[in-house]
This record gives structure tokens, sequence and C-alpha cells, in this order.
């Protein structure tokens, strides 16, 4: 009886903590779910056998938009290789961000930035799109603003070969 009683009790607040993990795991079915930036840091380090490249970007921003072609053509020839492309949204509503990687196809995962400003802080994020690419763990380049979608390929390439990445063409655009 006692312990019936206890589970009572318990029962609201077992269906609180439920509700709250539910509500993000539909966002974790759609490969897209809210990450801090220890969390983000945490990723990357136990991915030190692959070149991880990681682009914060936004919904609303064009430019970034033009990117995201190129990086799902490079997610697909670089499934099972040594290679992966991790998005990170800054928008602040979960359901744009949803929405936006099902228009436009999305296939490389998707994260949101819980705590945006230490993620810019933490990422020296100072304009968007920026892309950062990362060799056992650690920072190797950094690609900030426009760079020319083939340039992205021609980054994680110089990664895997541990050249030195190729500079932004001179007649790129400016954003």
């Amino acid at each position: 009886m006692i312990i019936m009683s206890n589970f009572r009790k318990t029962l609201p607040l077992l269906a609180l903590i439920t509700g709250m993990f539910l509500s993000d795991v539909s966002f974790a079915r759609d490969g897209i779910r809210d990450i801090t930036s220890t969390e983000l840091k945490e990723i990357i380090r136990t991915k030190k056998d692959k070149i991880v490249a990681v682009t914060f970007w936004a919904t609303w921003c064009k430019v970034c938009q033009e990117h995201i072609p190129e990086l799902n053509s490079i997610h697909e020839k670089y499934r099972g290789k040594n290679v992966e492309i991790i998005g990170v949204s800054l928008d602040e509503k979960g359901k744009e961000v949803k929405d936006f990687v099902e228009s436009k196809g999305i296939a490389y995962p998707i994260f949101r930035a819980k705590d945006k400003e230490e993620m810019s802080y933490i990422y020296n994020i100072r304009k968007i799109p920026i892309v950062c690419y990362y060799k056992n763990g650690e920072l190797e380049h950094i690609e900030e603003g426009y760079t020319d979608p083939e340039h992205i390929e021609e980054d994680l390439r110089s990664c895997l070969e541990g050249s030195k990445p190729p500079s932004k063409d001179a007649n790129s655009k400016s954003k």
C-alpha cells in the first residue's frame, strides 16, 4: 500500500519529465536537436578519426543557403569515409529550423545552438556562414563568410591530405 501511495505521488513528476524529453525526441528523430557549445566540443573530440566540418548558419542567411547543396553533395560523397559534416543553426526557433531542413533536403546532421551567445564566443563566430574544419579533434582551418561552394570540398581535401588549405579566390564575393 505504501509503495502504491509513493508511486501515485511521483507519477505527475514522472509525466512532466517524460514530456520534457519527448518534446526533444521528435527533433532527434528528425535529426535536429538543441546542442550546447560543450556538447558540440565533445562531439568533435570523440570523432578523432575523422575530419569534421562544422558549419554555423541560420535559415534567414542567403549566403548560408548557397552552401547547402555543396555540403549535401560532400556529405553523400564522403559518407562512410573519414569526413563528417555537422550543421549548427543559430536560429531562435526550432520549428523554423526543422521546416527549413525538410524543405531544403539537408542530409547531414543538424543541431540548433541552445546557448547561441556562448556558442558564438567559444567558436569565435563574428559572421555567418562560418565553416570550422577539425582534424583529430583539433581546429585545422576556418572559412568565414561567403566561400565559393566548391571551395568547401577543396578545404576538406587539404585537411585529409594534411596540406595547407587553398586560399579563397581573390574574385570571390564578399558578403
